[in-house]
C-alpha cells in the first residue's frame, strides 16, 4: 500500500529529528508538550526508530502545582510543567526535548515554546486538523471557524512566502486583521534558534538536517 502524503511527510520530519538526536548524541527524545493528537502523531512517527519518553502525568501535575504556587500564569501552568519535566530529562538523562507546536501556533502564539526542536513547526494547524480531526490553535484564533483559520494561514503565506506588504497580505481578514497582526508582532521575537524541519519555501527557525 502506498503511503499517504502526510505519512510520507511524517517520515521526512522524523528523519530531521533523528538527525538531531544523532548530532547531539541524545539517548532519544522526550515529549515536552501536553498529551493530544499532535503528540500522539509524533510518538507514532518516532517510536521504533528512537527511544521516546513520555513524562509521568503525576510528576507533571506536581510540578504544575509548584509553578502555580509561585505565581505562574494559570493559563500557562500545564505547558510550563511539561516543559520543565522534559528539560529535566534532557539535562539529567540526555534526552532531546521535542514539542508539538504547529506552524500556526509558532507564528501567532506568544506563549513560551515547549522545546527548541519542533517537528511540526512547518505544518499548518488546518493541515493537522484535516488529517487528525483537530489541532491546537493560538489564542487569537480561539473559536475561529475552519475557513477563518485557513484565511489567516493564507495571509501568513502571502506575507512571508510572497513578500506582500502587511496591508495587502492581511487586509482581507476583516475583524481578524488587527488581532492577527498584533499576535504576529508579539510572537516573532521568539522564533530564533529553533530546529524546524523545512517543508515549504519559507520556514521559521533552522533546519539542521540539510
Amino acid at each position: 500500500m502506498k503511503p499517504t502524503p502526510f505519512e510520507w511527510t511524517g517520515r521526512l520530519l522524523a528523519d530531521v529529528v533523528l538527525a538531531e538526536v544523532s548530532r547531539t548524541r541524545a539517548a532519544g527524545v522526550v515529549l515536552a508538550s501536553p498529551p493530544g493528537v499532535a503528540t500522539d502523531l509524533l510518538r507514532g512517527w518516532l517510536e521504533g526508530r528512537t527511544h521516546v519518553v513520555i513524562p509521568d502525568p503525576a510528576i507533571v501535575s506536581a510540578v504544575g502545582r509548584a509553578l502555580a504556587a509561585v505565581g505562574t500564569d494559570g493559563e500557562r501552568v500545564e505547558g510550563a510543567a511539561w516543559r520543565a519535566v522534559a528539560e529535566t530529562w534532557g539535562v539529567g538523562k540526555g534526552f532531546l526535548p521535542i514539542g508539538s507546536t504547529n506552524k500556526t501556533e509558532l507564528l501567532l502564539d506568544p506563549a513560551p515554546l515547549p522545546a527548541r526542536v519542533l517537528p511540526l513547526g512547518d505544518v499548518w494547524a488546518s493541515q493537522l486538523r484535516e488529517h487528525l480531526g483537530s489541532a491546537s490553535l493560538p489564542p487569537v484564533l480561539a473559536g475561529a471557524a475552519p475557513d477563518e483559520v485557513a484565511a489567516v494561514e493564507g495571509a501568513l503565506r502571502e506575507y512571508f512566502e510572497r513578500g506582500l506588504a502587511p496591508d495587502a497580505a492581511f487586509g482581507g481578514l476583516g475583524e481578524l486583521e488587527q488581532p492577527v497582526r498584533a499576535a504576529l508582532d508579539a510572537a516573532e521575537a521568539r522564533t530564533r534558534g529553533l530546529l524546524v524541519p523545512k517543508l515549504t519555501p519559507w520556514t521559521v527557525g533552522l533546519d539542521l538536517a540539510r
